[in-house]
């Protein structure tokens, strides 16, 4: 299964708990809850405050009268809707409109959160003080926000006025086009990439072999990568060499993705999976040996084509890596540290890390 198909998955899943969301008061009152709506690769993901009125009778966000104030600064910014995401903080209009309540802002956090992990955009753009908030922390300020560069898991994020603010004062639409005309140039353009799909009937297979490792620090953190441009994060792994051991190529892989020189300390898994490449038209059988390890020199410098290395807790790995197999890897790893005390020192033999696996390939 494609990545972008994985990714479209997880929005369905969310939508449909959101429609079926019982988790506050909210969901007393609704006629339809209002999940979201946009492509799974946007580039912009503008994230507002609740639905309103007509929002809630046709379960889509921004249909009303605020909707026609955004799809106008939208036009003026160049930007078309319909390669946008666009959701709410909260999924279910508050009765009168209200401002969403503390404890209904924390029922919906997830299924945010969750979106924002699956759509994986370029800038998150909040509309209002609500969102903005959601994002930074209960002291952010609108009018401190606009205009500076902000983040959130490390994606960028750009404060804007709501639309509906600009019914109760006119002269905030020219801000709120202003703003959005900046955010629109600030947006990368993405890269033409190649993406890999599910295997195709009747096309030739190679095998593939690849290594990488669980790079674990003394204080027991996890190093990830994010790939740039993507806000995918992954383990440091690659491509057998020639004659390479898988063991070889993992501590090579390591040292060229992520600047750090490590050891190996115990194999942990294989992992088999098969996709289709179409610049070679063959279908790729590939096999990924991982192993833990730990830092013996140099420091976290990755190399293009990342934009961070990160140490991170377990579950702050689960949250973050996008690949069930990747997260598989990294839970033997945390288990497997158990029977280690310092890390890098281990509890008796190490003769396991030492066994070559050489493969024919």
């Amino acid at each position: 299964m494609g990545a972008s198909r994985e990714r479209a998955i997880v929005l369905e899943e969310v939508a449909a708990k959101v429609r079926e969301c019982t988790l506050c008061r909210l969901h007393r009152n609704r006629t339809r809850a209002v999940a979201g709506e946009g492509p799974v690769d946007a580039d912009l993901f503008l994230i507002g405050e609740a639905p309103g009125r007509q929002e809630d009778a046709a379960g889509r966000p921004f249909v009303g009268s605020a909707g026609k104030v955004l799809n106008r600064a939208l036009t003026s910014a160049r930007i078309s809707r319909k390669d946008v995401f666009i959701t709410n903080v909260v999924k279910c209009r508050p009765p009168a409109n209200r401002a969403p309540k503390a404890d209904e802002l924390e029922a919906c956090r997830p299924y945010l959160r969750s979106q924002i992990e699956a759509v994986r955009p370029r800038v998150l753009v909040t509309l209002g003080s609500t969102a903005l908030r959601s994002l930074q922390g209960p002291g952010a300020g609108l009018s401190e926000a606009r205009g500076r560069d902000l983040a959130f898991d490390g994606i960028p994020v750009r404060a804007a006025y709501h639309p509906a603010a600009v019914l109760y004062n006119r002269r905030l639409e020219a801000a709120l086009r202003a703003d959005l005309r900046s955010i629109g140039r600030r947006v990368p353009k993405k890269p033409a990439r190649v993406h890999s799909t599910p295997p195709r009937a009747g096309k030739p297979v190679r095998p593939g072999r690849s290594a990488g490792a669980v790079v674990m620090n003394r204080e027991g953190r996890a190093l990830l990568l994010r790939k740039a441009g993507e806000a995918m994060w992954v383990l440091p792994k690659g491509t057998l060499e020639l004659g390479e051991t898988d063991e070889e190529a993992a501590v090579r892989e390591v040292h060229e993705e992520t600047g750090l020189r490590v050891k190996l300390l115990r194999p942990l898994t294989e992992v088999r999976y098969a996709f289709y490449w179409p610049p070679d038209g063959v279908n790729v059988d590939k096999t990924v040996a991982y192993f833990l390890a730990a830092p013996i020199g140099g420091r976290v410098r990755p190399e293009p084509g990342f934009d961070e290395g990160r140490w991170v807790s377990r579950s702050e790995a689960m949250r973050l890596l996008h690949w069930p197999n990747d997260r598989e890897v990294v839970a033997r790893a945390f288990d497997a540290r158990r029977t280690i005390g310092v890390i890098g020192k281990r509890r008796g033999s190490s003769r396991a890390a030492k066994r070559s696996t050489r493969r024919s390939r």
